[in-house]
């Protein structure tokens, strides 16, 4: 009963307009030396034939350029961080066509994982040194054809301090990445 119960319940979804996207992808043009991978997971409900709003969940990894202005302590493993983000998004289709062209932005909450820093001096103290969360915008174009989405986004965020527990500021990230993800309709 349960079973064709959800049956009917994605088939009243997919008349609403009602989708969920799952889209893996990389970044392009990183300054961070290592793999910039991202996936973002998105409910969309389309509010007319060329437009529809969403909620953008991503994850990325590897985005953060970090800057030690420091000369006393030393950031451990810079390219071990990650981005998490919470972003309403709208989204406009330039055509009704089988290819169909968007134009996408989003304003949301970006979440910064935590360094570890460490001092030059030898010391084996290890320290967590955080980073404000920030408000940033997405803008995103791209093409769907039929559950297949290819899309080109960018994120900026603003440049956030990093901050060792004492509320020594020691460097900056800067946080805006470029990426390239193929999504899939579910």
């Amino acid at each position: 009963i349960t079973l064709l119960l959800s049956l009917f319940n994605l088939t009243d979804q997919v008349s609403q307009g009602i989708k969920l996207r799952v889209e893996p992808g990389f970044l392009v043009f990183s300054d961070t030396k290592n793999l910039g991978l991202l996936l973002n997971v998105e409910p969309k409900i389309e509010i007319s034939d060329n437009t529809a709003i969403g909620m953008r969940f991503g994850v990325v990894l590897n985005a953060q350029k970090i800057n030690n202005n420091s000369f006393e302590f030393f950031i451990n493993d810079e390219a071990d961080n990650a981005v998490i983000s919470f972003a309403p998004t709208f989204d406009y289709y330039l055509n009704k066509d089988k290819y169909r062209p968007y134009l996408g932005i989003g304003l949301g909450y970006y979440l910064f994982s935590y360094v570890d820093v460490s001092r030059r001096n030898g010391s084996a103290e290890v320290l967590k040194g955080s980073m404000n969360n920030k408000l940033g915008f997405l803008l995103r174009a791209g093409f769907e054809s039929g559950n297949t989405r290819v899309g080109l986004e960018y994120n900026f965020i603003p440049k956030a301090d990093i901050e060792i527990p004492n509320g020594l500021r020691i460097g900056t990230v800067d946080n805006i990445y470029f990426g390239l993800s193929i999504g899939f309709t579910i």
